[in-house]
């Protein structure tokens, strides 16, 4: 397969709904993405999408679907906490573009976590290619990291800077559609 270069491609959007027609792709996308502790169904996405302070994207290259992404804003910055790239375009400059893309919509910081690198896992490897994709991507750690459910991921933003009030505004948010216990870490505490 060729490889794309970022800027050739004209990726659009469009807002997920229950009646949208690739669905199942989505569907598939979310179970190929996410491991099952990471996962949110597909239901509760759509519950959660689209409101005042979410959106729920589907992106394309011409009439192919490329990925999606859920994102929940507030005044000063967009969170996204789902983004997937189908794996067969991954390397192919579609996830930047999508970064892009959800920046110039929003016109705020973006927000978002990853899996630490700097604990034990089974995947190494592929904590460090998505470390480095969201670096080359302009994105920087804000020395903390998100915790619940015996979970713990970095928070990377990519803007002039990370508001961490803001960013806990985010999670009251998300709180208000189904509780779930949080905690957010410093790296130096």
């Amino acid at each position: 397969m060729v490889r794309r270069k970022r800027g050739m491609m004209s990726l659009t959007s469009q807002i997920i709904t229950a009646d949208f027609p690739d669905l199942d792709k989505v569907e598939q996308l979310n179970e190929e993405a996410f491991p099952e502790e990471e996962r949110v169904p597909l239901e509760e996405l759509l519950r959660y999408g689209n409101g005042d302070t979410s959106n729920f994207f589907a992106f394309y290259d011409g009439g192919e679907f490329v990925g999606f992404a859920f994102a929940v804003h507030n005044a000063s910055m967009f969170y996204i906490s789902f983004f997937a790239v189908a794996s067969h375009l991954r390397s192919h400059g579609y996830g930047g573009q999508i970064i892009d893309k959800l920046i110039d919509f929003y016109q705020k910081t973006m927000v978002l976590e990853v899996e630490r690198v700097d604990e034990p896992c089974d995947n190494l490897d592929q904590r460090l290619a998505r470390m480095d994709f969201y670096r080359q991507n302009g994105f920087r750690s804000a020395d903390a990291f998100l915790e619940y459910e015996g979970l713990s991921f970095e928070i990377l933003y990519r803007g002039p800077a990370f508001d961490e009030a803001a960013y806990r505004d985010i999670f009251r948010l998300i709180q208000k559609e189904g509780a779930f216990d949080f905690e957010i870490k410093r790296r130096d505490g």
